[in-house]
């Protein structure tokens, strides 16, 4: 083989080992230690595969791929690999942007808060919008209609509000007239005077309920050891309290003995009367009876008192004729 040929396919086979590098190292992002992680747009703004990721505003890496969403093509995915020391974290937030006013577009990512969760990589990072100049224009064409609006308001408004401050005016003017400005002297040395009428009457006053406060203040002194003598009262009504509680349950602990000792001898009389009650009523029926006889001896004694003394009863007397 010819010198030619062997150095063509060296260089050949070169630039296919050096492409398949380029492809491998784009692929898996592991050159330098670099890591990949991905976040979503619903606008873009100009990002293209190259474009410099700043992190916190220092280059951390570059942006990998830039691509609609496979799982929702409405989104724009954007692939970016950054150092591995990097600490994006769950505050973190990703937009497209431009450090200067004709930069190029960059993806600007916050630097989050320190105590967030540090992201994984292959993680996606939470997106910012950013505002385009579409909505920028947006914006001040409605900033300008409302402008508009407001100076037409201001047109139709500015007449009635100059005269209402040509009124104004006029009344003020009025008011600090000579006359006015008469009537206001006037009013003013009236009062002075009436004050130096009643100066007197002010300070008597003032004097009064100087001395009123201030007995008021021996009054409430006074009363500071009422308090005092209501809690010495409380505290020995509690002592008497606590000395007579235990005598008193006592008592009523004996009472209440000696009540159920009553109740239980009169349910026990109750309950002999119960099985005697016609033994009891035959008994009473016998004293009546003995009750009834012995009043009946005592009539006839009372009328023949000799039946004490006679076993039969004399003959009754005839009557003389």
């Amino acid at each position: 083989m010819k010198t030619e040929a062997k150095v063509g396919a060296f260089v050949i086979v070169s630039m296919l080992a050096l492409g398949l590098s380029v492809y491998y190292v784009t692929q898996t992002q592991t050159v330098k230690g670099q890591v990949v992680f991905k976040t979503y747009f619903r606008f873009a703004g100009g990002l293209a595969p190259g474009a410099s990721v700043l992190f916190g505003g220092i280059k951390a890496g570059q942006v990998d791929d830039v691509r609609s969403s496979p799982e929702d093509p409405t989104r724009i995915q954007v692939t970016f690999n950054v150092k591995a020391d990097t600490p994006l974290n769950e505050n973190s937030k990703a937009r497209s942007g431009t450090v200067t006013v004709m930069g190029t577009p960059a993806l600007l990512i916050t630097t989050g808060t320190n105590d967030a969760r540090r992201l994984d990589p292959g993680e996606a990072v939470r997106s910012e919008e950013p505002v385009g100049l579409d909505e920028v224009a947006k914006r001040a064409t409605a900033a300008a209609d409302a402008a508009t609006a407001l100076m037409a308001n201001l047109s139709r408004e500015l007449p009635a509000l100059t005269g209402d401050i040509r009124t104004v005016l006029g009344n003020a003017n009025e008011i600090t007239g000579p006359s006015n400005q008469k009537r206001i002297a006037s009013i003013l040395s009236e009062f002075e005077g009436m004050l130096n009428r009643e100066s007197p009457k002010i300070a008597r006053i003032t004097d009064e309920m100087s001395a009123l406060v201030q007995h008021a203040d021996s009054l409430v002194y006074s009363a500071k050891p009422i308090p005092a003598n209501i809690n010495d009262a409380v505290t020995k009504a509690n002592d008497l309290l606590a000395t007579v509680r235990e005598p008193l349950v006592k008592d009523l602990a004996d009472l209440n003995t000696v009540i159920q000792q009553v109740h239980d001898t009169l349910a026990g009389v109750q309950s002999v009367l119960g099985e005697n009650r016609q033994d009891v009523a035959e008994t009473v029926q016998n004293l009546r009876d003995a009750s009834e006889n012995v009043r009946a001896l005592t009539e006839s004694l009372k009328q023949r008192p000799w039946n004490l003394v006679r076993t039969t009863q004399p003959v009754d007397r005839k009557v003389p004729q």
